[in-house]
């Protein structure tokens, strides 16, 4: 049975349509959809804009801003495969969502993450490969009932295409970047071991910044074509040398399976280009295809008769049309009936998918019909009517990016949500996310007590809910997730939770109520800061241009009062805000501009700008005992990315003097338990730490993936670090004691530290490894006891 507390849709509703009866003068309501651009939210909400969700009540927003800051991640800079991988660091965990369980659009299912891409072994229907859109690459071997990541130490983990070679089914490709979402890429990745090992066979400069298709030539494994953003790509020699035919972007590729040196090429905002020589010299068909009035263009062949092609025009969010070539593209007729699959979001998810042993069954991927044109639609007679396939039971997550087949029948499907496969021709679906962790994670929160506890805010799957050791989490509000904030009681089942553009809901146990304030008509980032006052359970703050508090968020009805003024915004929104430990009216605000306001009295607020870079503001963190020393970091790739102040942001310090160029501090973590404290930044693709003030970074070893950390959490009590990743989900590690000779950690220097570590050096335990050099030797044993024999 549908659980409506944990929807919260009504009450979600409320909260977006803060005002919406009494609009002050220039202010207007708008719905989601009004609100976006060919499908596209943007990244911020304009002033004077009340949103609804219109007909997406009960639903989720819509994908995230194209280029959206805290998804674009960045490669690890001069990456080799293994070569810059250390053995001394954090030795981190997986902690889940494995899978988000209980997620409302799969059916009350398992979810796990934003499928890509999918290449289904050729011959072994067991095997199949999929491309997780922010994740990396993950396998399985047996049907799709245990997935592996096989990617992990890739530079980045962005991906929108993924290809297996025809011809020996070790051989995989893989693209990086993303055309849909913005994120970066890395160039293009072959594996000949079946995806144990990785190596990079072109660069950027070789196949553009973001590819989204690859096909391989049958017969002639060095041919390979790519098509992405910069255009389409083609390599004779196995990727030696790389030619770029087509200077314009392009959204597909496809070959003539009986005749491999015919390809057809999709290219963005012109039409289906056609070379008989492997690509050379295409030309651009026409034969009743349309000259303007569309953006991107998906073609597919059918395998089992060549001459028949199906290619979908999109326009904007929508449709122009979708056409059928039965002459091998010469003339093409209009399919008059075919739905309107992509609408609102075509630049985000559509795919057009042909039977390779029929060519008058087709399936076209949309949105969801639930609630806009079309979900998963199949004809049966070559594009004449349409069925939708996709709503089960048990239905099939929304927003649907993929559909590939595999041998002895099977369709694998891959949407926001995860994998799917049919062994019924489309009609039915098996759910396959049992052990998908691909949870793109927004922002991370632990209660501060309950080390167990956790709630992140993720993309599509709304904000599911960590409440034991085991790594399923259960899903709490449905659709997106942003920042969350648990009431640090450990007496009640109290959270905070927020929708996109700050729409806030209070929950109690699995009973919801929206307590937004009245900020309905502010600019406010697609997610929005909200945090707890760590003196006080009762008071929340949120920022749009400007910060609002509430003291009494426990109240049937909150109080929200705007504590500053929109100087704090600095001509952009904000985008973290701190709450000095002891202090309640010492916070500090970072802007998109840059900026950065203080206060000690939550009314008169200072710009503390002077010396800092220009730039976004990802984060800040105050010292939990002197409120005028703090940190802020920057999503820069270059120059200062993390700066201290001692004196409330009069002077500041830069601290990234030893950090490559190319690594940005998306996130921000400071362990003020040594001195100088330790400071931990996640980047776009891994984690960075430095213990002498940024003079030395040294990035992760490969316990944690090459993913972008979106959200870093230290629990000073229990020791541990936190991770949010947008594609990972959430990870966690034990930090070094401040007293490394505490080797147990009960705050004691006693003989059970000395008996434990000794056990630990017999069984040659990592954890014995008292200098962190990647061994357990008689130099661990020799310093132990030297510390031990301090006192320390």
């Amino acid at each position: 049975m549908m659980n409506l507390n944990r929807i919260g849709s009504a009450t979600l509703l409320a909260s977006l349509a803060l005002g919406g009866c009494s609009n002050a003068p220039g202010v207007r309501t708008m719905e989601l959809d009004e609100l976006a651009i060919d499908g596209r939210l943007p990244a911020v909400k304009p002033e004077g804009v009340i949103v609804t969700r219109g007909k997406r009540e009960k639903h989720e927003s819509g994908p995230p801003p194209y280029g959206y800051i805290k998804i674009i991640g960045e490669p690890v800079p001069n990456w080799t495969w293994g070569g810059s991988q250390t053995r001394t660091g954090l030795n981190w965990m997986f902690i889940g969502p494995k899978p988000m369980a209980s997620e409302y659009w799969s059916g009350e299912g398992n979810a796990g993450g934003h499928v890509a891409a999918l290449a289904p072994h050729p011959t072994d229907p067991n095997t199949c490969y999929l491309a997780a859109d922010t994740g990396g690459i993950w396998k399985t071997v047996d049907a799709g009932a245990n997935w592996t990541p096989i990617s992990d130490q890739l530079s980045v983990l962005n991906h929108d295409a993924i290809a297996i070679d025809p011809s020996n089914p070790n051989v995989v490709y893989i693209g990086t970047g993303s055309t849909h979402s913005g994120a970066t890429g890395d160039g293009l990745f072959k594996s000949t071991d079946a995806g144990a090992t990785w190596s990079r066979i072109a660069t950027t400069s070789n196949v553009g910044s973001q590819q989204n298709c690859i096909v391989v030539h049958p017969q002639s494994p060095g041919t390979i074509h790519v098509t992405g953003s910069g255009g389409y790509y083609r390599t004779l020699n196995g990727g030696s040398t790389w030619t770029r035919i087509i200077t314009a972007a392009c959204s597909s590729v496809v070959i003539n399976p009986t005749s491999p040196n015919i390809v057809y090429i999709g290219r963005n905002g012109q039409g289906v280009y056609k070379s008989t020589t492997d690509g050379g010299s295409p030309t651009k068909l026409a034969g009743g295809l349309p000259t303007s009035g569309f953006s991107q263009v998906l073609v597919a062949i059918a395998k089992s008769n060549p001459q028949v092609l199906y290619a979908a025009f999109l326009s904007g969010g929508g449709i122009e049309g979708l056409y059928r070539t039965g002459d091998a593209g010469t003339t093409w007729t209009k399919l008059t009936n075919a739905p309107n699959f992509p609408s609102p979001q075509g630049y985000w998810n559509a795919y057009v998918a042909v039977d390779p042993t029929n060519e008058n069954k087709l399936f076209v991927g949309g949105v969801d019909s639930r609630y806009a044109e079309v979900g998963i639609s199949r004809s049966l007679d070559g594009g004449a009517t349409w069925t939708e396939v996709g709503l089960g039971p048990p239905s099939v997550h929304p927003d649907h990016h993929c559909m590939a087949f595999g041998p002895t029948g099977i369709i694998w499907e891959g949407n926001d949500g995860g994998v799917w496969k049919s062994t019924t021709g489309g009609t039915s679906w098996t759910n396959c996310n049992s052990t998908l962790a691909a949870a793109q994670i927004y922002n991370l929160v632990q209660h501060p007590s309950l080390t167990l506890r956790a709630l992140g805010g993720t993309q599509d799957n709304g904000t599911p809910e960590r409440s034991s050791s085991s790594t399923s989490w259960a899903q709490l509000q449905v659709g997106d997730g942003g920042y969350s904030v648990f009431d640090p009681s450990t007496s009640t089942n109290r959270r905070y939770t927020t929708y996109v553009y700050l729409a806030t809901t209070r929950w109690t146990n699995s009973a919801s109520k929206g307590i937004s304030g009245p900020w309905g008509s502010d600019p406010a980032n697609f997610i929005a800061p909200l945090v707890g006052d760590p003196n006080a359970g009762a008071t929340l703050l949120g920022g749009t241009n400007r910060i609002w508090r509430t003291t009494n968020a426990t109240a049937t009805t909150p109080t929200w009062t705007a504590i500053s003024t929109n100087a704090v915004g600095a001509g952009g929104t904000i985008n973290a805000i701190a709450v000095a430990t002891g202090a309640s009216n010492t916070i500090y605000s970072g802007s998109s501009t840059g900026d950065v306001y203080v206060t000690t009295d939550a009314a008169t607020w200072n710009n503390r700008s002077t010396g800092l870079p220009n730039g976004q503001i990802s984060d800040i963190v105050i010292s939990p005992t002197a409120p005028g020393t703090a940190y802020v970091a920057y999503y820069n790739t270059t120059g200062n990315r993390v700066l201290k102040t001692t004196d409330f942001g009069v002077t500041w310090t830069p601290m990234t003097a030893g950090l490559a160029s190319g690594v940005s501090a998306g996130a921000l973590a400071v362990d003020f338990a040594f001195t100088p404290p330790t400071i931990y930044i996640g980047a776009g693709a891994g984690m960075y730490y430095s213990s002498d003030n940024g003079t030395t970074w040294t990035k992760n070893n490969a316990t944690l993936p090459n993913v972008n950390v979106a959200d870093l959490f230290i629990d000073p009590i229990a020791r541990t670090i936190s991770a949010g990743t947008y594609g990972r989900g959430a990870w966690m590690a034990s930090l070094p004691q401040p007293c490394p000779a505490d080797f147990n950690g009960d705050g004691f220097v006693n003989g059970n530290d000395y008996d434990e570590f000794a056990a630990a050096f017999e069984e040659g335990d990592l954890a014995a490894d008292f200098n962190n050099d990647g061994f357990v030797n008689g130099n661990d044993y020799d310093e132990f006891a030297a510390a031990f024999e301090g006192g320390c």
